[in-house]
């Protein structure tokens, strides 16, 4: 068969494109067990990691397991509603000062929440990924799934994570289900959020010592969040605290 594929590598590759050298734009790809040939193809162009479509829901064909403990006893055993508030922005917007002042009047409620922080993650799970938006996505992914188990539990769910692309925050919000996930937009301006930086992030970004970092070389796309958050002092949980 026939058909226009995107390949990654592992390494490095030297190439051209098939239109301006044969020899060097056509590849086989051999199977390392049989040794026999799986595939033979023409490299059209390279495609940069920032272009690469991603596609991180999918439907799954795996059969949930048969618990003897319905969600909605779950629910009403610990007297909330399962969700996830996704909190997104800028780097220094304030999203962990939000979320952790959510987390606080949530946990006065009486309701048993659980915390899901990108640099704590990333630290341990996701210790591997980079800033590509490969990676990036790959991040969200997993952190999605992980939402999704935890309000299976009958959980609440706080995740506080940049996010910058609007197509996958609504891959996100396929994967937990709409009905359980809020999206809160934390949208304080950029020239504030870099004042806030007292890690020096942005400046770095502007000298392309670190790179793809949304708000300088990688765009942040707001879509339309369930709530959006100008400020600190805009927050009112009392919304929140209905479940």
């Amino acid at each position: 068969q026939i058909g226009r594929v995107v390949l990654t590598s592992s390494r490095p590759l030297i190439f051209d494109s098939y239109e301006k050298n044969r020899q060097t734009g056509s590849f086989i790809l051999i199977d390392p067990l049989t040794h026999n040939t799986s595939a033979v193809g023409m490299i059209i162009d390279r495609v940069g990691s920032e272009n690469l479509p991603s596609r991180i829901a999918h439907e799954s064909h795996v059969t949930s397991s048969q618990s003897l403990i319905e969600l909605d006893e779950r629910e009403n055993r610990l007297g909330q509603k399962a969700m996830t508030y996704w909190i997104t922005g800028l780097h220094a917007s304030g999203k962990n000062e939000i979320a952790y002042k959510v987390e606080r009047e949530l946990f006065d409620a009486g309701k048993t929440v659980i915390m899901l922080n990108g640099s704590l993650l990333r630290s341990g799970l996701n210790r591997e990924l980079g800033f590509e938006k490969a990676d990036r996505d790959e991040n969200l992914r997993r952190v999605a799934e992980m939402a999704k188990l935890l309000n299976d539990q009958g959980l609440i769910v706080i995740a506080v994570f940049i996010s910058p692309d609007l197509e996958t925050r609504e891959q996100v919000r396929e994967i937990i289900g709409s009905e359980r996930y809020k999206e809160i937009l934390i949208d304080t301006p950029l020239e504030l959020c870099q004042q806030r930086d007292t890690g020096g992030l942005y400046q770095k970004a502007s000298e392309g010592t670190i790179r793809h970092f949304p708000g300088v070389d990688t765009p942040y796309e707001k879509g339309s969040a369930d709530l959006i958050l100008k400020n600190l002092g805009d927050v009112d949980i009392s919304s929140l605290l209905e479940n």
